[in-house]
């Protein structure tokens, strides 16, 4: 991982940062190339818009490493009310969930509890939940939550695992087990050499080999990638193996490579966009700053000229 991302990692997690970058009127408008907004209203309206493009979508609430459970309850209710949302528009939309928002790392029993009540109202609409995967600490118990919601009978529960990790590929094959469809991901957290691999070739080989493993063996893959390589590995893959376009799908983010995201729509591949919302939105904006030093740029330039 380069120096620079690190930086840029760490400036996430910057009160003082946070404060400066969410307060400026021109910050929160570049915000919104990655955001939908910071109201359900916000999040909605995005949902809208790509399915009307043929996409579905994923919605996900803002927010990560909640102190306490009355923080972990009133995340669960925007949840829910979101959910509520999709299913009264028949909207194409499941919903991605923050284990740690949800309270795992201090009452991991409540966040079981939490996350089951999600999945139970999803299923009303049919949607899937995700379970976001944060930072190596939380690894092991977020694949292990999942693992536990799918025993308990919560089908559409499924998980995103990412490349990044050394760990990832048994645990995708441990999860496929289960039947959990999963999202694959590069991952977007500043890990030890000890735990994750350092080199982007590294990472890219890893998520080819779980790619392909997940294309060949997997319940519904789902690739998220906006890499052009590995979208045409995966194409080329799925067709090798007579797996259907509409067996897998790709995934991209709310506002990086539209024209792209189309094009693949147009082909017949099935996209689903992850679109975000709410106000906890810093530490996820600057995590796409850090994956593509052109984000930095037209971002420190805008911010130049304001």
């Amino acid at each position: 991982m380069s120096l620079l991302r690190r930086a840029l990692i760490a400036a996430s997690e910057s009160a003082q940062l946070e404060r400066q970058v969410t307060t400026r009127t021109i910050s929160r408008r570049i915000a919104q190339r990655f955001i939908a907004g910071e109201t359900l209203d916000d999040g909605i309206a995005a949902v809208r818009a790509v399915a009307a493009r043929g996409c579905t979508a994923t919605l996900d609430f803002l927010g990560e490493a909640v102190i306490g459970p009355d923080d972990a309850r009133a995340a669960q209710e925007a949840i829910l009310k979101a959910c509520a949302r999709i299913e009264a528009e028949a909207l194409p939309s499941g919903i991605s969930v923050k284990p740690t928002q949800m309270g795992l790392t201090f009452d991991p029993a409540l966040a079981f509890d939490l996350i089951r009540q999600i999945a139970a109202e999803a299923q009303r609409f049919g949607g899937h939940v995700n379970i976001d995967m944060e930072g190596s600490e939380v690894t092991e118990a977020t694949v292990a939550l999942c693992e536990r919601l799918r025993a308990a009978g919560h089908d559409n529960v499924g998980c995103a695992l990412q490349s990044y990790l050394r760990r990832t590929h048994a645990d995708i094959e441990r999860l496929t087990a289960t039947g959990a469809s999963l999202r694959l991901i590069k991952g977007a957290y500043d890990e030890p050499p000890s735990v994750a691999y350092q080199n982007s070739a590294d990472v890219d080989t890893s998520f080819e080999r779980s790619m392909n493993w997940l294309l060949a063996n997997g319940t519904y893959p789902r690739i998220a990638t906006h890499d052009d390589r590995l979208i045409d590995k995966a194409k080329r893959t799925a067709i090798r193996l007579g797996r259907s376009p509409q067996d897998f799908e790709f995934q991209m983010l709310h506002g990086v490579r539209t024209a792209l995201q189309d094009a693949l729509v147009a082909g017949g591949w099935r996209m689903r966009i992850y679109i975000p919302f709410g106000v906890q939105w810093y530490p996820y904006f600057m995590r796409r700053i850090a994956e593509r030093p052109a984000n930095l740029v037209f971002f420190l330039r805008a911010l130049a000229g304001s």
